[in-house]
């Protein structure tokens, strides 16, 4: 009996050494989950910015979730055709702290459907025909294409008066008045 006892007192033992060399699991954030989950909600994402005017009404969608459609403006002013779009939940579209501006976060290693609408031609009533080119853009892309206007080359006011300044400076002074003669004239 006192072997069965010994037996059993180092069984507890070796357990507790055990559990004390493993590692603890950081615990699960809400009751019944697994950690598994919990690593799952720590998704990258890509925030993607743009103006207000780049946003168009908000729609119901075939599975009665509320979209909006986003629209990506064509980065050269010569370019003529109609803008990209694609759709986010509207969960997902927020307003900035200033009112000016709209955000958006989507995962980083997704990608979205852009689709842009090409003329096609006339019918024989003479009506329009326009179809949808479709082409999937990684997220990361994505970004790149709504925040284009961040790469463009800015001129700022201070910039452009020292211009000025330099142009006026580099003109010939212009014949002075008789006032300006005499006045120098004088000296």
């Amino acid at each position: 009996m006192k072997k069965e006892q010994k037996t059993q007192d180092a069984k507890v033992t070796e357990k507790e050494a055990a559990a004390k060399e493993k590692p603890q699991e950081p615990a699960p954030e809400k009751a019944g989950e697994t950690p598994e989950q919990s690593e799952k909600k720590e998704i990258e994402t890509v925030t993607l910015k743009f103006g207000k005017g780049c946003v168009g009404n908000e729609f119901k969608g075939k599975d009665g979730i509320d979209y909006k459609e986003i629209a990506i403006p064509n980065k050269s002013p010569d370019d003529k055709r109609p803008w990209k779009t694609f759709v986010v939940k509207a969960s997902r579209v927020h307003e900035n702290k200033c009112g000016k501006g709209m955000w958006c976060t989507l995962p980083a290693d997704g990608s979205t459907t852009v689709k842009r609408s090409v003329y096609k031609g006339k019918d024989e009533n003479g009506k329009s025909q326009w179809e949808d080119q479709k082409e999937k853009i990684p997220n990361r892309e994505l970004k790149a294409l709504v925040e284009f206007y961040k790469e463009r080359p800015r001129d700022t006011i201070q910039d452009k008066i020292a211009g000025k300044q330099e142009q006026i400076a580099q003109k010939e002074p212009a014949e002075k008045t008789a006032k300006t003669k005499a006045l120098q004239e004088a000296l």
